[in-house]
């Protein structure tokens, strides 16, 4: 498979939750940690991007806003897959990663 790279970073959980709702609704981060019932400092972290959005938070942000729980999982798998393909060091180690096909070949040509 082919090696296509986003051109742009994709938008983050954070973003979403804080240009999408918390914004529009005039809500604050205590409002949407009360209404999470989690610790403020929890959603802090993901609005500002320093913490990654975990299946436990999609569970209660869907709820919350009544939207599906892979709606909030795709934002997260987007952003970690284009992490994954713009970060050199992750290239340089997939670029030793064999194939099924390379490693069936040559046991192929270990018993001819």
């Amino acid at each position: 498979m082919a090696h296509q790279q986003a051109l742009r970073k994709p938008t983050t959980p954070g973003d979403v939750l804080q240009y999408e709702y918390l914004e529009p609704l005039n809500l604050k981060i205590t409002d949407l940690a009360d209404m999470l019932n989690v610790h403020r400092n929890t959603i802090s972290a993901l609005v500002n991007n320093n913490r990654k959005l975990t299946a436990d938070m999609a569970i209660r942000l869907a709820k919350a806003f009544d939207t599906s729980v892979e709606f909030w999982l795709n934002l997260q798998l987007n952003l970690d897959i284009w992490e994954a393909q713009t970060d050199a060091r992750m290239q340089e180690e997939l670029s030793r990663v064999k194939t099924a096909a390379e490693i069936l070949a040559a046991r192929k040509t270990d018993i001819a």
